[in-house]
């Protein structure tokens, strides 16, 4: 038993090394002048942890606060505050998660223990590149956007650029890639932008007046707006330049004020730096972004007219603008208006119009008077405009209707309204079979009128009854049908981009990744993903997505398969959040009456274009 002695006294004098060593470890992190630290003191690790950062971030705010210009007045003060004050909200909005390379060193254990946090002093400089690297991308996809006529986008983007470039130590030098200072080009484009936006009065119905929206003289494809309902502050939100407002019973004006969205601060909760830097940040405001509309007043100032539809026939094939996309669908495309489908669809418009509408119960198969139903039920709708229907062929024999515009009002917390199309699709014996949501004048185009040799009408007529239903879908809560849509073994992803070689991802045999590489993060089974999304449906009061621009790929080589690859801008809204990005479909649809989704990708915009999913980053065995 001797010889345990000095093993023991070898191993505590280890230990007594090993506790000197820490504690001169420290002593040179406190004393070098190397590193910023805090400690904190908690009943538990997490608590501890987070005092720790606050005393870390005050420091580094301490220690940066003479190199911070020109934010004075430009951060959220509730009063008068100090210079340093200031500097800490900013330096605050890095400790969410840019401040990535702070280390962690627990001492003790709960319900006693100490947390020291502490990082380099170099890295400091790291982390602002990161953020000003983040605004310039920002600052591209904003240009990007204006250039496609996605006004919502680029407003977004620029003022988030901007908000980023405010919080940083010197917001005066940073520029742009031609050398612009960005801090004071980027104000003048959103100016710009805000001054091309017109609004007018259109209709009043009762409470519920409608807005023409248009951008240089074109109706805008879609863009948030804020108004006042003679009560509070609500949210509108116009697509193919009608938008609609909701206002209190009885209220009687002949002016209405309309506020044009451009921070898109609900769009930010998916990016808790971007979040933060828009709550720090005072707003900046734009006076170009407020509008005084005139209109008729009174509740009952325009009487209610019944709507009707008449039979005119449909203008021949035009003509490309030179985009590759024709301006409207050809001639093969339509069919010519029967008294019958005119007849059907005015009496649908007319029991929607008087909200009876078990008026038009006959007009509806069983399935089609269930989409019915839900639709009538998806909050307070009411028909738009004047409808302009247009008939079009379907798939095997049936007649798709579009040219309804319905808006739609949410009074679950704030109130929210919005416009959709509304497409009905007519069976072999003239029924109403099925009700969905277009997809908006943009996506429809693209689908209907881009140039695509090989593909046929009907080709393109089953891609976009399957956008619309998968749509629809989502919004009215379909769980049912999403569950009928998706493989069995979908591969579902849903995050940012995080690189991992394919080679490491046991049983990755059914998809191959262009590079070599696949995103894991956020990767569901269908079984997950369903579990998710009913959870989801629960949760809220209503759902929203919208689509813009898309490319749609025939991976043709696939003789046996008819495989498309989807690649759509898309717009989420919902009773508890929002988020805007880019959404890719594999479908299968060799059998079109039960198409089948191979793969689901979506990626936030904020994804550099070159990193988002496309045609050539899957393919299936």
């Amino acid at each position: 038993m001797q010889h345990i002695r000095p093993i023991f006294l070898f191993v505590f004098a280890l230990l007594l090394v090993s506790l000197a060593g820490q504690a001169q470890n420290w002593d040179y992190i406190r004393s070098s002048g190397e590193y910023y630290y805090g400690v904190g003191v908690g009943a538990t690790e997490a608590e501890a942890s987070e005092a720790a950062m606050a005393e870390l971030v005050g420091m580094i705010a301490t220690h940066v606060s003479s190199e911070f210009v020109g934010i004075e007045d430009e951060t959220n003060t509730n009063g008068n505050i100090d210079h340093k004050a200031r500097v800490l909200n900013c330096v605050r909005t890095y400790s969410q998660s840019t401040l990535t390379n702070v280390e962690k060193w627990v001492v003790g254990k709960e319900p006693n223990v100490t947390v020291r946090r502490y990082m380099k002093r170099s890295e400091l400089a790291r982390i602002y590149e990161a953020r000003i690297a983040k605004a310039r991308d920002m600052v591209y996809i904003a240009g990007e956007a204006k250039k496609k006529g996605k006004i919502d986008m680029a407003l977004q983007y620029y003022y988030w650029a901007y908000s980023l470039i405010r919080s940083v130590q010197r917001p005066d030098e940073v520029t742009g890639e031609d050398g612009r200072i960005l801090v004071n080009w980027i104000p003048l484009r959103i100016n710009e932008i805000l001054g091309d936006v017109d609004v007018k009065f259109d209709h009043r119905d009762g409470d519920f007046v409608d807005l023409l929206f248009t951008y240089q003289g074109q109706p805008v494809s879609s863009l948030e707006f804020n108004y006042n309902d003679g009560r509070t502050m609500c949210q509108g939100s116009a697509k193919d330049g009608r938008g609609m407002m909701e206002m209190v019973p009885g209220y009687e004006t002949s002016t209405y004020h309309v506020s044009l969205e451009y921070e898109y601060a609900g769009q930010a909760r998916g990016d808790a730096e971007m979040q933060s830097v828009l709550d720090v940040i005072t707003r900046k405001t734009f006076p170009k972004a407020e509008h005084t509309v005139k209109g008729k007043g009174g509740n009952a100032a325009q009487p209610k007219k019944d709507l009707t539809i008449t039979a005119s026939g449909r203008p021949a094939a035009v003509k490309s603008d030179g985009t590759g996309v024709n301006l409207k669908p050809s001639a093969t495309q339509t069919v010519a208006e029967s008294d019958a489908f005119v007849a059907t669809m005015n009496q649908v418009i007319t029991a929607i119009q008087r909200r009876s509408y078990s008026d038009a119960n006959r007009c509806f198969t069983l399935d089609g008077l269930d989409m019915y139903n839900k639709l009538i039920s998806y909050g307070t709708g009411r028909i738009v405009g004047t409808p302009n229907i247009s008939f079009f062929k379907g798939t095997n024999g049936t007649v798709v209707a579009r040219g309804l515009q319905m808006s739609f009002s949410f009074k679950s917390g704030t109130k929210k309204t919005y416009v959709e199309d509304v497409v009905f699709t007519f069976n072999t014996e003239g029924r109403i079979d099925n009700v969905a949501f277009g997809l908006g004048q943009v996506a429809e185009n693209d689908i209907l009128c881009k140039y695509a040799p090989g593909w046929s009408d009907e080709t393109r007529e089953v891609l976009m009854e399957f956008m619309e239903n998968y749509k629809t879908a989502y919004c009215l809560k379909r769980l049912d049908y999403i569950s009928d849509i998706f493989a069995d073994d979908a591969v579902i992803i849903s995050g940012n981009v995080v690189k991992r070689p394919s080679s490491q991802i046991p049983g990755e045999r059914g998809v191959s990744v262009g590079g070599q590489d696949i995103i894991q993060y956020n990767r569901y089974t269908k079984d997950g993903y369903l579990k998710k999304l009913k959870e989801n449906f629960a949760r809220n009061e209503f759902i929203n997505i919208r689509f813009s621009n898309n490319e749609v790929q025939w991976l043709e080589k696939y003789k046996d398969k008819k495989l498309f690859a989807i690649q759509i801008g898309q717009e989420y809204n919902s009773s508890r959040y929002a988020d805007k990005g880019f959404l890719f479909l594999l479908v299968d649809m060799t059998d079109r009456e039960a198409p089948q989704i191979k793969i689901r990708t979506w990626q936030p915009n904020e994804v550099s274009m070159d990193k988002l999913y496309n045609a050539g980053d899957f393919y299936s065995e």
